[in-house]
């Protein structure tokens, strides 16, 4: 997609209608309102239609689908970015949670190997 919001999609009546329907059925399911001025409309419809139960939903889905295929063509392939999604905080890249539970198990595993201490007595073994 270009950085530039392409909504000549949404100047189709049918799937204006289509899409309406599914953001009644979002809105209902999920407790979300989507705009039709969004720029990512499009992902987030695409989005949710993964997540729901609803059958309806996923068939509305499908036909919005169907109707972009014959209106646009093929969607360009997504590349994934090499490196995932660095978390940052304040310009640095901060430690995911996988690696922040392995320094926790063996520091853990430290603590339980010397003991605990209350006062400077040890009260308990490891």
């Amino acid at each position: 997609m270009d950085a530039t919001t392409d909504h000549r999609w949404l100047m189709q009546y049918n799937i204006v209608n289509l899409v309406n329907q599914c953001r009644r059925l979002i809105r209902a399911e999920f407790d979300e309102s989507l705009s039709l001025t969004d720029p990512a409309l499009r992902h987030k419809l695409a989005h949710y239609a993964g997540l729901t139960r609803s059958q309806g939903m996923q068939r509305l889905y499908g036909e919005i689908r169907l109707a972009l295929l014959e209106l646009e063509g093929e969607d360009p392939p997504l590349t994934p970015s090499a490196n995932g999604a660095v978390r940052l905080y304040r310009g640095q890249p901060v430690e995911t949670r996988n690696t922040q539970n392995t320094k926790d198990e063996t520091g853990s595993v430290q603590r339980q190997r010397k003991g605990l201490m209350y006062r400077g007595h040890k009260v308990a073994q490891g």
